[in-house]
């Protein structure tokens, strides 16, 4: 309850306390939780420009991608074949267990 005998309206169950009327805090800075979608909403569609463009266009430029290829290719032979060959015969040795 407030200092005044009534129910505080938009308070929380989970133990959250709001300013007390002794506080610094002016009421201009006091939000309402019904209004917190509306004023986050008006916030986001302020930076319109800067949502769904990726990276900027300098950075999309300076990466260097001519070795990707080379990189991927190397990949194919992170397990040696003596490995494959080992692997591959306790699966057929597994089959038959």
């Amino acid at each position: 309850e407030d200092p005044k005998g009534g129910a505080q309206e938009g308070s929380s169950s989970q133990g959250e306390e709001l300013p007390s009327s002794g506080s610094a805090v002016p009421p201009a800075l006091c939000v309402q939780a019904d209004d917190v979608l509306r004023i986050l909403k008006e916030f986001l569609g302020n930076f319109e420009k800067l949502r769904d463009e990726g990276p900027p266009r300098e950075i999309q430029d300076v990466r260097d991608n001519s070795k990707d290829a080379e990189y991927w290719e190397s990949l194919t032979c992170v397990i040696p074949e003596r490995t494959l060959k080992l692997w591959d015969a306790l699966g057929a040795a597994l089959l038959e267990y």
